[in-house]
């Protein structure tokens, strides 16, 4: 749609240390990302920017003493914070992220870390099964140490040969005491922004996925300039794939370099309960989530049958509109209620969005 939109005031990012160091100098005890460990606990976890900041530095303070400085690493698995702070730690001592699909077949994800030679692997719970079968067929050569995101990992000796294995709290903790005893290895290091510093595959849509190399300044410049068209509110929740950049870089990047909470979604079959649950203020979604979250509007409205009630107030909302007046939330209020009644915006990406779903 041909419009001219207005500008918002964006946050110049250097480089993924300096955005998890200015976020939690801005926002302090703020909360960062919040989660639930379980997709049925009643606990919401919720990690403060200062914290998080801590997290990423002790990670990446214990990844340089590994010799995994400017290293490739891979990282695998469901969102988690565990992921979120492998994919900043890495980048923050100047290593090159790998994320991979976990949905990949087992000669897929073997393929792309042995191609581009990672010597470390984060892995989530829900991709144990698949990392041990890897091994079982010989597979991994590259990888000098696995680091389980879950805090227990069930990979037999056997399997690893030469490799070691280590839990994510495990490699925290031996970081943080390194940095209480006066390792200063992490901020010891200035980052090129121009050098690699991920490499993300394409989905193979059409054959083998292929790897679109990004630099710090390629990912910093894309959110800085992004930010400008968009008034992001105080929370969202994430709910796209950690590996493809549009959940990456825009979910994770943009919103903490905002001070936005990010609440990590539990998984698809749980969105619509955690939309009403933690009342989000905006989405970040593909066109795909949104002609669902349509088809289930009109679908409601019309087993209450009020599909054409809904139809004449969206033309007197237009209407409205057209003269400055804007009581969208009054009209739609039922509507909203099923997406937690705070919802302000969505951001759509990834895809061409269908004009009558934006109009709607």
């Amino acid at each position: 749609m041909n419009k001219n939109y207005p500008i918002y005031q964006t946050t110049f990012i250097d480089d993924m240390r300096a955005l998890v160091e200015e976020a939690a100098q801005n926002f302090g005890e703020s909360t960062a990302i919040s989660y639930k460990d379980n997709p049925w606990d009643k606990e919401v976890k919720k990690v403060s920017f200062s914290q998080w900041r801590n997290d990423v530095r002790d990670l990446g303070t214990a990844l340089v003493s590994y010799g995994l400085r400017e290293e490739k690493i891979a990282i695998v698995g469901e969102n988690s914070y565990g992921w979120c702070c492998a994919f900043f730690g890495a980048m923050a001592i100047g290593s090159v992220t790998v994320p991979v699909d976990k949905e990949l077949p087992l000669d897929d994800i073997d393929g792309i870390i042995s191609t581009t030679g990672c010597k470390a692997v984060f892995f989530g719970k829900t991709s144990e099964s698949k990392i041990k079968e890897i091994l079982a067929n010989g597979g991994l050569k590259s990888v000098e140490l696995l680091i389980s995101i879950a805090p227990e990992s069930k990979i037999e000796a056997d399997l690893l040969g030469e490799k070691s294995l280590k839990s994510i709290s495990e490699v925290e903790a031996a970081g943080a005491a390194l940095y209480a005893q006066g390792d200063n290895s992490y901020y010891d290091y200035k980052i090129d922004v121009n050098k690699l510093a991920s490499i993300v595959f394409t989905s193979g849509t059409t054959g083998k996925g292929k790897g679109v190399m990004l630099s710090q300044a390629n990912i910093c410049l894309d959110m800085t300039l992004g930010m400008y068209n968009f008034d992001i509110t105080r929370k969202t929740l994430h709910v796209l794939p950690p590996h493809h950049t549009f959940g990456s870089t825009v979910n994770y990047v943009g919103h903490l370099a905002q001070g936005c909470e990010v609440y990590i979604s539990s998984g698809l079959k749980y969105v619509s309960d955690e939309i009403k649950e933690q009342q989000p203020t905006h989405l970040i979604l593909v066109p795909a989530f949104l002609e669902v979250m349509n088809r289930k509007i009109w679908a409601t409205a019309r087993k209450g049958k009020k599909e054409t009630l809904l139809k004449v107030m969206m033309k007197v909302s237009d209407l409205l509109r057209k003269m400055g007046i804007d009581v969208r939330r009054k009209l739609f209020g039922s509507v909203l209620s099923a997406f937690g009644g705070k919802l302000e915006l969505i951001i759509s990406g990834g895809a061409k969005l269908d004009e009558d779903i934006i109009r709607t």
